[in-house]
C-alpha cells in the first residue's frame, strides 16, 4: 500500500459508534457551568485598554515631533552650509571687482 492510498483510507468517513451520542452528550450534562464575569471585570479591562490605547498614542506623537525636530535641524544645517557657499562666493567676487577697479 503506497502512502496516497493510507492517506485515504485515513480520511475515508467513518460512522460513528451507537455510544458516541450518549458519550458526547453524557460530557456535556457533566460539564460545570462556569459562572459569568463580574459586570466590573469588564469596565476595568476596558479602562485599560483605553488607558494603554491614550499612552500608546500620546508616545508615538512624541516620537513623530521629535523625528520633525531632527528633520528641520538637519534642513537648517543643510541650508545653512550652501548659504555660507553662497556667501563666499559672493564675497569672493566683490574682492575681484574691487581689485579690477
Amino acid at each position: 500500500m503506497n502512502l496516497e492510498d493510507e492517506i485515504r483510507s485515513a480520511l475515508r468517513p467513518k460512522e460513528p459508534s451507537p455510544e458516541f451520542t450518549e458519550r458526547v452528550l453524557a460530557r456535556v450534562y457533566g460539564m460545570p457551568v462556569r459562572p459569568a464575569p463580574r459586570p466590573w471585570v469588564r469596565w476595568v479591562a476596558a479602562l485599560a485598554a483605553c488607558i494603554l490605547l491614550a499612552s500608546g498614542a500620546m508616545g508615538y506623537r512624541q516620537y513623530r515631533g521629535e523625528r520633525a525636530k531632527a528633520q528641520v535641524l538637519l534642513a537648517f544645517r543643510i541650508a545653512g552650509g550652501k548659504l555660507n557657499k553662497a556667501q563666499k562666493k559672493v564675497q569672493m567676487l566683490n574682492a575681484a571687482r574691487r581689485n579690477n577697479s
